[in-house]
């Protein structure tokens, strides 16, 4: 509307449905960039909900935000397939 970019930085939260799956396509289509707070598990903890206790701190079953263990592999390779498929040019 005021022609400028819209950036989102808060989108991630797998435990209340929002997904890659879901959000990225919306994202792109109305042409938003957004920014991930987690990335790889570890550093800030996001791979829990910032509203949970930690009682044992081991990976919960269902991350939070974060895409990447420590050894680069990801948490659910369906979800970098998304990823990709929303973000990389096609070669012309």
């Amino acid at each position: 509307m005021f022609n400028r970019p819209l950036i989102c930085t808060e989108y991630m939260a797998r435990k209340h449905n929002s997904l890659f799956k879901t959000i990225m396509p919306m994202l792109k289509a109305n042409k938003v960039v957004a920014i991930n707070w987690g990335f790889v598990s570890g550093k800030t903890n996001t791979i829990f909900a910032w509203d949970e206790p930690l009682p044992n701190v081991k990976e919960p079953k269902l991350w939070f935000h974060d895409i990447f263990r420590q050894d680069g592999t990801p948490f659910d390779q369906a979800e970098i397939n998304v990823i990709k498929a929303n973000t990389l040019q096609k070669q012309k």
